[in-house]
Parts: C-alpha cells; sequence; structure tokens
C-alpha cells in the first residue's frame, strides 16, 4: 500500500511536537515543586507552621501561623460573597435569560470583569473599601474584594458547567410538569456540580496566591492578634512577597512558598475526590 512520505513526515512531526509539549507540561509543575522542596523543606517543621514570625528583621525567625490563618480566612469569606452570586448569574444566563442581546451583553461584561488583572481589583477596593467606606485595611476590606475578584470567573465557569448538561434532561422534566425551579436545583445543578466545582477550586487557588488585591485592602506585614474583621490580616502571599522584596530570609521564603503551593495542591486532590464520590453517588 503506498504512503506519501511527505504526510508520513508531517505525522511523526505532529507526534513528536505533541509529546514534547506534553512532557513539558508535566515535568514543569514537578520541577517548580522539586526546587521549592529542595530550597524550603528544611525550614518547614511543626515550630514554622504553628508560631508567630520572629527575630529581627522580622521574619528571619519563628513561624508563619498568622498567614496561614489569615489566606484561609480571606479566600473563606471572599468565596461566601462569589459562590452564591455567581452561581446565581450562571443560573440566570443559562436558565431564565430570554433576550439574546441582552445576554451577550452581560456576557461580555462578565468576561471583561474576569479578565481584569488583580491590581486593578485591588486599587478599587482601596479607593472604595478602604478610603470611600472607611472600612480601612482590613480583613473585611480584603474579603469583599477578593469575593468581587473572583465572581466573574466562578460565573463564567458555572455557566459553561450548566451549559453542558444535555437538554434532554430539561425536556423530560418539563414536559412531565415540573417546575423549571426543581429542575434546575434537583437535576440540573446536580449534573453540573463538578464543573461548578471545579471553576469555584480555580478561582479559590488563583485567590489564594496572588497578593495584589490584598496589598491594598487587607494586608499588614505582623500582627499578635487574633483574626479580626476591622484589622489587617497577613497572608501567605503578601508573607512571601515581604520576605523576597525586603531580603529579610529566603530560606523562609522557599519555606513559605511551599507551604502555599502544597495547601493548592491539597485542595486540589480534595476536590478531585468530591468530584468522584460526586460521579458515584
Amino acid at each position: 500500500m503506498y504512503t506519501n512520505p511527505r504526510a508520513v513526515f508531517f505525522d511523526r512531526l505532529f507526534t513528536v511536537t505533541t509529546w514534547s509539549f506534553g512532557i513539558v507540561g508535566f515535568m514543569l509543575p514537578l520541577l517548580i515543586f522539586g526546587f521549592l522542596f529542595a530550597n524550603g523543606m528544611h525550614v518547614v517543621n511543626w515550630q514554622f507552621l504553628s508560631q508567630h514570625p520572629a527575630g529581627f528583621p522580622l521574619g528571619q525567625g519563628g513561624g508563619i501561623l498568622p498567614a496561614i490563618t489569615g489566606t484561609m480566612a480571606l479566600v473563606g469569606g471572599g468565596l461566601l460573597i462569589a459562590v452564591p452570586t455567581g452561581l446565581g448569574g450562571a443560573i440566570y444566563l443559562a436558565e431564565y435569560g430570554k433576550n439574546k442581546k441582552v445576554l451577550a451583553a452581560i456576557s461580555f461584561a462578565i468576561e471583561c470583569l474576569a479578565a481584569i488583572p488583580a491590581i486593578i481589583y485591588g486599587l478599587f477596593g482601596y479607593a472604595i473599601l478602604v478610603v470611600f467606606m472607611s472600612l480601612k485595611v482590613s480583613l473585611l476590606a480584603g474579603i469583599i474584594t477578593l469575593g468581587l475578584m473572583m465572581f466573574p470567573i466562578i460565573l463564567v465557569g458555572s455557566q459553561e458547567a450548566i451549559q453542558a448538561v444535555e437538554w434532554s434532561y430539561r425536556e423530560s422534566a418539563l414536559s412531565l410538569g415540573v417546575t423549571r425551579a426543581y429542575v434546575i436545583r434537583r437535576i440540573i445543578l446536580k449534573k453540573a456540580w463538578p464543573g461548578i466545582l471545579a471553576a469555584t477550586v480555580l478561582t479559590a487557588g488563583h485567590a489564594m496566591g496572588t497578593a495584589a488585591p490584598v496589598l491594598f485592602t487587607a494586608s499588614t506585614v505582623f500582627t499578635h492578634s487574633g483574626l479580626s474583621l476591622d484589622a489587617p490580616a497577613m497572608t501567605l502571599a503578601t508573607h512571601l512577597y515581604y520576605l523576597v522584596s525586603q531580603g529579610t530570609s529566603f530560606d523562609h521564603a522557599y519555606g513559605t512558598a511551599l507551604v502555599l503551593v502544597t495547601m493548592l495542591i491539597a485542595v486540589n486532590l480534595l476536590v478531585l475526590l468530591l468530584k468522584k464520590l460526586t460521579l458515584r453517588y
């Protein structure tokens, strides 16, 4: 059987190219994690995870406990704002919106919001929340700012997950006289849940690792007090920024980065487990 040598060459070239990009995409995260592990693992211990920063300059000793709790509080509070509003907006756009021009305009605006750099959200939060509304640099201002930043990303991801559900489920349920709200609550959201969960976790991971919006609205170099809505908070991302920018301790910077990346990996593994359990039951 005759085969075109040119076609065979391009087919092999395409195969080698795709495999090469796939290997690079697989190895790059491993190399980053391995680099952080090699340089920061000797710092990470129970004291590092359970103590406040210490030493002079501040950060050369002690641990990162306030940064861990502050990060979890900011991301968790932001999700309390972003998930209900984003999911509600996604349900409206996917299930109730009828006017195509209005839907197109809203979708365009949401996608523009999702593409805005994080630093712009930080400046907006500082100007409106910190200065105009007098919330000061505080945990509450940071939560609202992160919620605003996560909202459009969760909305877009949830909308795509809902629209991916086969239309036959809606037709079959509505033909039996079931209300639209019941169909959405018991069928559509259940089928779209893995996609919604993935979008939420990816957004939370992005918020957990970003420093720009928090620097202007919620961040502080050090705090002895516990978490309070009207007081600033430490985060892993901003603590890492301070350690590197001030040249305080690169060992602690690597340790902080390793803890942050490990938290992101743990969250993603938990989501994979939840998605498997959801699909199974």
